[in-house]
Parts: structure tokens; sequence; C-alpha cells
């Protein structure tokens, strides 16, 4: 009987190439896992919590646009997200809102809403932002005038980015209204959204592109915060001291700057035949605690005064609504005036600066 012939014996190349791919697929088959992992912890925290500090602050796609000035940037248009169960649906321009084109029909009284996360609804659903309450109310009272509110905020925006906007398409739309939202936990010391985050190539593909990546960052900033004896790793923990968000003395060079930002968007608006209004948020510290420093808005206010332009302080309706709200007093974090462990409004919150804009400054 004949033996069955020899298998024919692997050339050495092919040898070198089968050890390469067995030493490769255990990694990859470790890395596929800890994707999953990754995956499945992340939706996890999507609907969580933190899902907007943990999640949305760094799955939103941005455009930049370095010109002109300082440049700014835009949310990826025709994008859909969810966080927290709460929709958020890019426009053709990179806003969040409802489709409006440059041009302004006849008859309509057009309201520009530029600011950053807070003007944008950071943890709310775009009708209960200030601005879509506030065209609803107006609409609901008018007798021939349509209004219409533009969302022209963006998250990471400072004010030379609003200026930059402002100056590159804000215009384009032709309000009638400017209402620049300065929020005083990040706009006084906030770093233009282009040189914020600048990140190492890799890096920023990394984060965008895969799950085990801000998975590993995560708990790695965990495992430190815990080292240090901290309850909460940076993101979802804001400092208590002032001089973080703010300088302490009312004559600190940094006020002169950031007015010049805004004396820089008053003078558009005038320019364009457009009143241009101020809106400032507080911090929910100034609102739960009266001894907390209020040097943004004693400086703002006050440089606003003798440049006759309005500006509104939300500070003093925050804290009447503390006064009156049922049950117990507000509690920091409890999710009453604040969407967040930040700055950001609540629906209620966002209701306020609707009512402040509606009782003053609207024809």
């Amino acid at each position: 009987m004949d033996n069955p012939p020899a298998a024919p014996a692997l050339s050495k190349r092919a040898e070198l190439i089968l050890k390469l791919a067995m030493a490769l697929l255990g990694p990859l088959l470790m890395l596929a896992l800890l994707e999953g992992v990754a995956f499945v912890w992340e939706r996890g925290q999507a609907n969580g919590p933190f899902a907007w500090e943990l999640v949305a602050s760094r799955r939103i796609e941005l455009v930049e646009y370095p010109q002109p000035g300082a440049g700014y940037t835009l949310m990826k248009p025709n994008r859909h997200y969810e966080w927290g169960g709460i929709p958020v649906d890019i426009n053709a321009h990179g806003l969040r809102g409802p489709e409006t084109g440059f041009d302004k029909p006849d008859g309509v009284y057009r309201i520009l809403n530029l600011g950053d996360s807070v003007a944008m609804g950071w943890g709310v659903r775009v009708e209960e932002t200030y601005g879509q309450q506030l065209a609803q109310q107006l609409n609901a009272e008018a007798t021939g005038t349509r209004y219409e509110v533009i969302n022209a905020g963006v998250p990471g925006w400072n004010l030379e980015n609003e200026l930059a906007y402002l100056q590159a398409e804000g215009l384009k739309y032709q309000p009638d209204l400017i209402v620049l939202d300065v929020t005083v936990v990040n706009d006084i010391y906030g770093k233009s959204a282009l040189v914020a985050h600048k990140r190492p190539p890799l890096i920023e593909w990394l984060r965008a592109h895969t799950y085990f990546w801000p998975f590993l960052s995560v708990q790695l900033r965990w495992a430190q915060a815990r080292a240090q004896g901290r309850e909460r790793i940076d993101v979802i923990d804001p400092p208590y001291e002032a001089d973080k968000y703010f300088p302490l003395q009312e004559t600190a060079p940094r006020w002169n700057a950031i007015w010049g930002e805004i004396e820089a968007m008053n003078r558009l608006a005038q320019e364009n035949g457009a009143q241009f209004v101020l809106l400032l948020f507080p911090l929910e510290y100034q609102v739960l605690d009266e001894t907390y420093p209020t040097t943004p808005q004693k400086v703002l206010s006050a440089r606003a005064a003798e440049a006759g332009i309005p500006a509104l302080d939300l500070l003093p309706a925050f804290r009447e609504a503390c006064l009156h709200k049922p049950g117990v007093p507000c509690t920091l974090e409890d999710h009453y005036l604040f969407a967040d462990v930040w700055m950001h409004p609540s629906p209620l919150g966002h209701r306020l600066a609707m009512e402040a804009l509606h009782k003053t400054f609207i024809p």
C-alpha cells in the first residue's frame, strides 16, 4: 500500500507570515474585546447622570474656521445625537435648531442668540432653551410680526469666537436683536475653541473614532483622583474657588480684554441696525452663597451702563427662584436651576432667562 504524499513544507517566508499573524492575533482580539467593553460602558454613560460631561463633550463633531480674527468652530452639519434621552439635531448651518436661511422674510423680527453651550442648550431639549422659549412666547402674543430666534451657540466658544462668527456668518441672518450670552464660569478665562484642546493628531483620532481610548482615559483619571483622595475627576468636579473662574479685582487687566470683545460686537450690531443686549449667566455657587464674589456682574454691568448697552444680570432672578422653590431649599447639584454640575441652566433656568428678556427688551 502506497503511503500518502507528505504535505509540502512551508517556505520560510510563509512561516514568517504565519508567526507574525499569530503574534498579532492575540493583541487584536484583546483590543476588540476592550472596544466592545468600552462601547457598552459609553452607552451606559450616555444615559447616566453625567452623560453630557463624559460623553457629549467629546462626541460632538466640530468643524474649524480659522478666519476672521481668532476664528470659530461650528458643529458638523446634519448630525443627530442623543444623550440622557435628549435628542440633539444639528442643522445645515452647523447650529442646533430649526433650519433657517440667511434671507429674512418680510414681517419677521429676527433675534440672533449668540453664545456658547449655554445658548446652545447643553443638557436640555432644544424647545426648552431660552431662545426657543422666547420665540414661542413672542409668536403666541404676536398679531402681525413673526419672530425667529437663531440659536447661534456652539460648545467651547469664547467671546473671541463669538465675535469671529458674528463677523463671518451671524450678520448674514440680518438680525434685529443680538443677545450675547456671557457665562461667568468660562467666558472670562476661556480659551479660543480653536486652541483650547489642541492634542496630537493621533490622540484626536483615537478620541473621535474609538471607544476604548476615551474609556481608558477616564479610568486613568478616576485612578488618579482616588489616589489624591478625591471623589470625582475634574470634568465633573468644578472648583469652588472664585479666582479659578475670573479675576477678583475689578481693575484687573483681563476685564479690559473681555470688554474689548463685547464692545466690538456692539459696534457691529449698531453698524448693521441691530439692538445689542448682554445676558449674564451666574455660577451655581453665586446663587447658593450670597458671600460668593460677583465681580463679573459688577464689572460688566457697570461698563455696559457707561456704554449704553442693556445688560441683564440673571443672578437676582436665580436667587429669587431658589427662595420660592417648593419643599426643600436649593442645594448644590439639585438640578433645579442648573442641568449639570457646571453652569448650564435647567429648563427652569432657561425660562428665567426668557422671562427677563421678554419683560425688559423685546418691543
